[in-house]
């Protein structure tokens, strides 16, 4: 089955570093050994998820280097735009303490370098979703009619409250900008019931299931997903950190209804994208 991930980053040096160099992700990286063997090229990235029957990707930036200290990865999510632009769609990361000059980056990085939305972690970033400081953001999407990525539903993190990225955050700024097409990437999986919630109650919601493997509650989301939300939901692996291998065998044990499982997978993520 022909697939869109909604979160593949390709385990190339430069996601390894931002990984490795950012302090959240301790804990991952010292119980799973992550970059201690070798890393594998943009290409053989790229021909491991072709071969596996991907179309194409998203490849949200991250820039929370205000607080985490771990530059920003769009310079590499834009280089690998460029050297395989039929597979990889890009996000690009925007730090809320960098002020208007970074929403003005962002302008630029959608009108020149083809960038299709913003991509935003509350978590590592330390403010709420709701913040007043991320509402400059909202107003570019909306003028500029492109969606945005909230990182919400975070793993295991050292000093790494939850709270800022609770679905509450989500549906309050999604009632404050309607025009706003959001995308809650994990799922926003720490509060199931709000997470659901807030995706349909909101016509302007989405959520991606990326890092499914970690959710404890899947089950109920299939559930939900099944009976009410089949719109409105995108498959992600969260490849590198799980591998995109085991998501889609993850995937093909879910009972979803006949017909959703496509959707997931693909059509809702395409019908989103404006792809042709």
């Amino acid at each position: 089955m022909a697939f869109i991930d909604f979160r593949f980053r390709p385990c190339v040096k430069a996601v390894v570093d931002s990984i490795l160099n950012n302090p959240a992700f301790s804990g991952f990286v010292a119980n799973s050994g992550f970059g201690r063997g070798a890393v594998p090229t943009l290409e053989e990235e790229v021909a491991l998820f072709k071969g596996l029957g991907g179309e194409k990707f998203i490849m949200n930036g991250r820039d929370c280097e205000s607080v985490s200290k771990a530059a920003s990865s769009n310079p590499g999510v834009l280089e690998a735009m460029r050297a395989f632009p039929d597979e990889i769609i890009g996000f690009y990361g925007v730090d809320p303490y960098k002020g208007m000059p970074a929403i003005k980056a962002f302008k630029r990085a959608v009108l020149e370098d083809g960038f299709a939305g913003a991509s935003i972690d509350g978590d590592i970033c330390r403010m709420a979703l709701s913040d007043a400081r991320f509402y400059p953001l909202y107003t570019m999407c909306c003028d500029l009619d492109v969606p945005i990525i909230m990182t919400t539903g975070p793993a295991p993190m050292p000093r790494v409250p939850m709270e800022n990225t609770s679905p509450v955050h989500v549906d309050r700024v999604a009632a404050d900008f309607p025009e706003l097409r959001i995308v809650m990437s994990h799922a926003g999986w720490n509060f199931p019931q709000q997470a659901l919630a807030t995706v349909f109650r909101n016509e302007n919601v989405y959520m991606d299931i990326s890092d499914m493997t970690m959710n404890m509650w899947m089950d109920f989301y299939v559930t939900n997903i099944n009976s009410y939300l089949s719109e409105k939901v995108f498959f992600g692996s969260a490849h590198p950190f799980t591998h995109l291998s085991e998501a889609l065998y993850v995937m093909k044990g879910y009972d979803f209804a006949e017909g959703v499982r496509e959707k997931v997978m693909y059509e809702n993520a395409k019908r989103f994208l404006r792809l042709p």
